[in-house]
């Protein structure tokens, strides 16, 4: 598991939630958690504005049957310039290069660092019986993949993903998310692998760049996961 972090935003574009010490405790509640969760036994976390995180080591250091990774580093230079993704890409390139827990994985699934998956028990074991080169979630006549969480092979991240950094400009519009549906039609065309998630992703927390909480009312998450269920059939058919 590869968690995403910037706790000191500084001058980034389209970043509602700014106050350091506010973003701090949304990392600290996801990163709970993820540890509590039982659906993972590795995390590797990322802080790329070079923020103290000791409250974030001290909570992994409470759940002692997960392993847990943390790199902290300078690396959010290009935020203000081209934005939040283009940053977060660079830690990722950064921390797979760097990382003992990721270097013999044959499978990344990256969550933002602030968000958690509420069914990740349900869903991560069938994430891992699939085949495939990158399974994200695809919108908007699939131009748009939901980066906030996805599931890769490193061999597509450094492959297809990484060369797609320098389109990213969320001054001009085009974010993480255009990239990540790139480098999967990339990929697709290449005779890869691409999988829609095998069940809906409850993604929950707190939004960063419109500081409102990520939370569906009973019936909406119903209704949501009924058209995914028709969906994900739509495209196996």
């Amino acid at each position: 598991m590869l968690l995403s972090a910037t706790v000191d935003p500084g001058m980034t574009s389209m970043v509602a939630r700014r106050d350091p010490k506010v973003r701090l405790k949304d990392y600290e509640t996801s990163l709970r958690f993820w540890l509590a969760s039982g659906a993972i036994s590795k995390i590797v976390m990322f802080e790329n504005s070079g923020y103290d995180i000791r409250t974030l080591k001290a909570i992994a250091s409470d759940f002692p049957s997960c392993d847990v990774e943390f790199h902290s580093f300078a690396g959010n230079q290009s935020g203000a310039s081209l934005g939040k993704g283009h940053a977060e890409l660079l830690g990722i390139s950064r921390t797979l290069k760097q990382s003992q827990l990721i270097r013999n994985a044959d499978l990344i699934v990256k969550c933002t660092g602030r968000l958690w998956v509420s069914n990740s028990r349900e869903l991560f074991p069938r994430i891992s019986e699939r085949a495939f080169d990158v399974m994200c979630t695809l919108k908007q006549h699939l131009s748009f993949a939901d980066a906030r969480f996805f599931a890769a092979t490193p061999e597509f991240i450094n492959d297809y993903l990484f060369p797609r950094n320098e389109m990213i400009n969320d001054a001009e519009g085009i974010f993480l998310e255009h990239a990540l549906a790139c480098a999967t039609a990339k990929a697709i065309a290449d005779r890869g692998a691409w999988r829609p998630f095998p069940n809906f992703p409850v993604i929950k927390g707190i939004s960063g760049t419109y500081g409102t909480t990520i939370s569906d009312r009973w019936a909406t998450k119903v209704a949501k996961s009924a058209f995914y269920k028709l969906r994900t059939f739509v495209y196996r058919s």
